[in-house]
């Protein structure tokens, strides 16, 4: 049974020091604090009660929406058939994710999959700490040692499609945006970075002057992804993970996947220099 599913809900990242993590998420991502308890940090973007967890309690995750509650049941089937037998949430479980019921498999980079079903929604509009144009959240990477385990975690146990690769990358579908998981070879397993949506370019422009203003360091960017056609910049943060602001992706190609080169230029088009391993291609490999 092919489940559809609604978005990528949020992601979870294990800090040390939550205030830290907290005054980056607000003074510098520009995000919302909507609720906290005594290890965990929920930020908003958008309607959705949070996007991003910081935690002292939790390990890596990324969670993905079902409709149905028998998607869940479904979903768990097809994980089972295809190897990666998940396991379902406790009740303390959802009560800290703020859903109703979910399930969770571990992808073969150690990041836990959640198949989450009615998360909490806010009933408020999103305004963030300051001007960044922010329309929601856009994408998840990943960090992969084993780059084919990780494509078939995702593609026959989840159920995503792939859109395009870029040497070794792989860029997954769930709806009808260009990709909202990228999974990237990498020397580290885990999260690499989440990607926020903004509405032009000139937010891209905005952020990366406030980032350089604020001694911020920048990964990647600005720069055009020749893949999804997003303009974006790209910082490091806490929990070592990359903080990309990026705009509308286009849709995936009509005619199915296409290859593009082992080479940094096919993760920038715009040839934005970068250190960061995973954007470099075959060349630091």
């Amino acid at each position: 049974m092919t489940v559809s599913f609604r978005d990528v809900r949020y992601i979870r990242v294990p800090v040390a020091d939550l205030d830290m993590a907290g005054s980056y998420a607000s003074d510098i991502l520009g995000l919302k604090l909507e609720d906290r308890s005594e290890t965990a940090l929920y930020f908003r973007s958008d309607a959705r009660n949070y996007a991003l967890c910081y935690s002292t309690a939790d390990g890596a995750g990324v969670a993905l929406t079902v409709a149905h509650r028998a998607d869940l049941d479904a979903m768990a089937e097809r994980l089972a058939a295809a190897g990666f037998a998940p396991d379902t949430l406790t009740d303390d479980a959802c009560r800290t994710r703020q859903i109703k019921a979910g399930i969770v498999a571990m992808a073969p980079n150690g990041v836990a999959v959640e198949i989450v079903w009615r998360p909490m929604t806010s009933g408020w509009p999103f305004h963030g700490t300051r001007l960044t144009g922010i329309t929601g959240f856009q994408a998840v990477q990943l960090a992969c040692t084993d780059i084919e385990a990780n494509e078939s975690f995702w593609t026959d146990g989840i159920g995503a499609e792939v859109s395009d690769w870029a040497g070794q990358a792989v860029f997954l579908r769930i709806d009808d945006s260009h990709h909202r998981i990228a999974l990237y070879p990498s020397p580290r397993d885990g999260l690499l970075g989440a990607t926020w949506g903004v509405a032009e370019t000139n937010d891209v422009m905005r952020n990366w002057y406030f980032l350089q203003a604020r001694q911020q360091p920048i990964a990647h960017g600005p720069g055009r992804q020749p893949t999804s056609g997003a303009a974006f910049v790209t910082a490091k943060g806490p929990g070592d993970m990359l903080y990309s602001y990026a705009t509308p992706m286009d849709a995936a190609p009509a005619n199915g996947p296409r290859q593009f080169p082992d080479e940094a230029l096919s993760h920038c088009a715009w040839g934005s220099p970068t250190e960061q391993p995973e954007f470099k291609g075959g060349q630091d490999r």
